[in-house]
Formats: C-alpha cells, sequence, structure tokens
C-alpha cells in the first residue's frame, strides 16, 4: 500500500540586503533536490517557513503582523520571545537548512498521519534497480519516525527497497536473518535500548557470517557534528559518515562508493 508524504516546503523571505538575499538564494538551490525539499515561497503568511532579517524593524513587524513567529527563523542580533531559531550573521545556508529539517520534524510528530501531497512512495514490492535489476534490500534505523519518512522515500525513489526500522531490537533482529546490501543507522536512538547506532555497526563489523553471505555496507547518518563521534564512527568500521541534513551530492557520492549496481 502506497503512502503519502509531505516532501516539498515553501520558505519565504522578510528584509535583507540584496547580498544576502543572493546568499539566501545559495540556500534554495542547495534545498530543491533534497527531500525534504524547500523552495522560496511568496508570502509570511501562505509559505510553510519564514527566514526573516532581525536586524529589520520592517521584517520583524511584517512577520508579527502575519502571526508566523513561531514558525520563523531569525538571522542577526537579536529574536523576538517565541521565535522558532535564531541564528547569528554571516548567513550559512547549511545551518539553515540543519534548522528547517528541526522545525519541520517537531512539527510532522504532532500529528498523526503526514498531510498528503503529490509525492508518493511506492511499494517496496513494486520497485527496481538499476537496468531493470531487483532492488537491493536496505536497512534505515534511526528512533525518529520523521527522520525514517524522509530518508526511505529518497532512498525508494532512487530504487532501493527499504526496511525502516525505529530501534536496535529491531535492526539486530532482521540482521540476524536477512541479507542487506546497505545499513543506515543514526548514532543516538533515544529510549532505553543497550545499542547505539555505533553498537550496531560495531556488531556487524565484528561479525563473521551473514545472511546471504556478505557483509553490508554501514553508513551512519546523524545530526551530530562533533569530531570525536566521526572518530567513533570510524573506530566502529562504519563505510560512511553523513551528517544531517543530507546534502545530496554528498549522499549520493556515499551511495556511488559503496553500491557496485550504482552507476557513476
Amino acid at each position: 500500500m502506497s503512502e503519502r508524504i509531505p516532501m516539498r516546503y515553501t520558505v519565504a523571505l522578510q528584509g535583507f540586503s540584496d547580498f544576502e538575499r543572493n546568499t539566501l538564494a545559495s540556500f534554495f538551490r542547495l534545498g530543491q533536490h533534497r527531500a525534504p525539499a524547500y523552495v522560496q515561497g511568496t508570502s509570511a503568511t501562505e509559505s510553510d517557513f519564514v527566514i526573516a532579517d532581525a536586524d529589520s524593524p520592517a521584517a520583524l513587524n511584517a512577520v508579527n503582523d502575519a502571526h508566523r513567529v513561531q514558525d520563523t527563523i531569525f538571522i542577526g542580533a537579536y529574536a523576538p520571545a517565541g521565535a522558532a531559531a535564531h541564528l547569528p550573521r554571516p548567513i550559512e545556508p547549511n545551518r539553515i537548512l540543519r534548522e528547517l529539517d528541526l522545525l519541520l520534524e517537531a512539527r510532522l510528530a504532532l500529528l498523526d498521519e503526514p498531510p498528503p501531497t503529490d509525492w508518493v512512495v511506492s511499494s517496496p514490492d513494486d520497485l527496481q534497480g538499476g537496468d531493470g535489476l531487483p532492488a537491493l534490500d536496505v536497512l534505515v534505523l534511526d528512533d525518529s519516525r520523521i527522520a525514517l519518512k524522509f530518508l526511505q522515500a529518497r532512498l525508494q525513489g532512487l530504487g532501493y527497497r527499504v526496511h525502516a526500522v525505529q530501534t536496535a531490537d529491531e535492526a539486530m533482529a532482521l540482521l540476524a536473518t536477512q541479507p542487506f546490501s546497505l545499513v543506515f543507522v543514526d548514532i543516538d536512538l533515544g529510549g532505553d535500548g543497550t545499542l547505539d547506532g555505533l553498537g550496531v555497526c560495531q556488531h556487524l563489523k565484528q561479525r563473521r557470517e551473514h545472511p546471504g553471505g556478505l557483509a553490508p555496507k554501514v553508513v551512519v547518518v546523524t545530526g551530530s557534528t562533533s569530531s570525536s563521534d566521526r572518530v567513533r564512527g570510524d573506530l566502529a568500521g562504519c563505510d560512511a559518515y553523513l551528517t544531517k541534513p543530507l546534502m545530496e551530492d554528498e549522499f549520493l557520492a556515499a551511495l556511488v562508493q559503496l553500491d557496485p549496481t550504482r552507476k557513476r
């Protein structure tokens, strides 16, 4: 059964100089080819989110008048109470993407079911990989339901058959009985589990036998940007280390490196 998942969101701009608007234009170029995708909206009232110049009284008034403070990322020295996020200058598109992903996850987590859109994720049984070959099986482990849905949608869109789980116990049970080509793991899985994502990775790398005879490649996907976590990932034996929000070029480069069936 297909499930409809929102994958495209609009972001309005309030204020900013021409130079900063050009910088933000690069943000939209970064955001339009990823999942979720962010494109420039027309107004603060109608867009899903807002990015506002925190040092511009006119921009602050416009956001207040639209009653969108709680949906706005303010950039500058000051942000009003209740702001969704506050970032200092200079403008960094990657940080904006990260904040938007966090805001979106928090918003969708409040919903029992995501609202319908024109993006439909196909049933895994209907998927085929490159050149009409059967889709490769991929396991995704993340405690965030929303993060799982976005990564599942992106991988299925590339022709993979995705199995999504939220706990290390679920992942270990599947890995013990079913062969996977790739395994994507978040580091921090929350809850009371004994293993985090790196523990799952380490277990796979130390295991001598695997279903199907081949060990899966392990990709760490985490919101942590600390160098210590990257070192821990290397020590655990991960084959690739990606940080959220996922940048499309880095994501595709990792797939090309780890999946021998994917065309370069």
